[in-house]
């Protein structure tokens, strides 16, 4: 059969997930309530070919959120080197078109997310990209009040995300990043759900958590792909500060419930974090920093080891050596996947992984 591209919808919904199928079945179930219609989903598994057949059997069995489907003439159908299966399928009820991939090995956030945005960035007929959290819920109005506002002119969308487990309350608007210090600040944290930001607020947000954020097809022909050195952490804030004369703009009745650290334990007590977790915060704040801040980065890296001394103060002492460990790579400036070892959901209590 020859094989050909056929036209997107008009916003494709990139997930990456870890090892979380649960999840992944839960943010599906949401989507296929929506009252936006015209909508794909691409999911990119980066936990291995095991990970990839659990997502696979919990998505398709007789109780799964979707149903395979036959053979498709779209050549974003066809695995790569990158892709190494892709296995086509509808949301049950729905008809909405769900691809399920298995990288070859772990891509990274960034690199999840540009394995399927490269296939198709040259594809016509869509005309926005959402990349959400596996770990997310999305309202049934979210992608409708998303693409009105995307319609606006806006090039990077938010909505008001909330705690999953404290729905009355707002985990950010979105992100700042301090020049001086390097310190990310979310932007409305524990604002009540419903709160609309000031326009001082908004004029000072610097990117749209990676957690639920849509880009326009003006965005991505302007500022491109995420950035995949990071690897995890970072990649949000890097690409809204790319975004240029691109504008970002908040949709507040765009509701989507997170609920955060179910891959990786980024957890806020520092016992409870997980080792890659401390490791890329640090790491990452410091590659940031020599992109964005020029000399300050200095600075940057000294706030660096004062957070990674507060670990220590919190009885997490193998942490604060996680985070040094990570600040010291980040002025070396490597990038990238970090050690194997570093990925094992390690708590800091219980020894060090390095």
């Amino acid at each position: 059969m020859d094989m050909m591209i056929l036209n997107r919808e008009k916003l494709a919904v990139l997930i990456v997930s870890y090892g979380n199928p649960s999840d992944v079945a839960r943010c599906l179930k949401s989507l296929g309530q929506s009252t936006w219609t015209e909508f794909e989903v691409f999911v990119c598994e980066n936990a291995g070919k095991d990970a990839f057949r659990q997502l696979e059997d919990l998505l398709t069995g007789e109780e799964g959120v979707l149903q395979r489907v036959g053979e498709s003439p779209d050549s974003i159908d066809e695995p790569d080197s990158v892709l190494t299966t892709v296995t086509k399928c509808q949301l049950r009820g729905r008809g909405n078109t769900v691809r399920l991939a298995a990288a070859k090995e772990n891509l990274g956030y960034g690199g999840g997310v540009n394995a399927w945005l490269k296939r198709f960035l040259a594809d016509p007929g869509w005309e926005a990209i959402l990349v959400l959290n596996p770990d997310t819920e999305v309202g049934a109005t979210c992608l409708s009040e998303l693409m009105t506002k995307a319609g606006e002119g806006f090039g990077m969308v938010g909505g008001t995300l909330v705690y999953d487990d404290a729905p009355d309350r707002i985990i950010n608007y979105g992100l700042y990043w301090s020049r001086m210090t390097g310190r990310t600040t979310a932007v409305g944290r524990n604002f009540p759900a419903g709160s609309v930001p000031s326009s001082e607020m908004l004029a000072n947000i610097d990117a749209i958590s990676g957690a639920c954020v849509l880009v326009t097809r003006a965005f991505i022909d302007e500022v491109r792909l995420m950035a995949e050195e990071y690897f995890l952490y970072m990649e949000d804030l890097d690409w809204g500060q790319r975004r240029g004369q691109q504008l970002i703009g908040f949709a507040p009745k765009a509701v989507v419930r997170h609920a955060g650290s179910t891959c990786i334990g980024s957890a806020m007590d520092p016992k409870e974090r997980s080792a890659l977790s401390i490791y890329l915060t640090a790491r990452n704040g410091i590659l940031h920093a020599r992109r964005w801040a020029g000399w300050r980065w200095v600075i940057h890296f000294a706030v660096g080891i004062l957070t990674a001394a507060q670990y220590i103060t919190h009885g997490a002492p193998y942490a604060a050596r996680i985070a040094f460990t990570g600040l010291i790579d980040g002025a070396r400036g490597k990038t990238g996947q970090p050690n194997s070892r570093l990925q094992a959901k390690f708590r800091p209590n219980e020894g060090p992984p390095l």
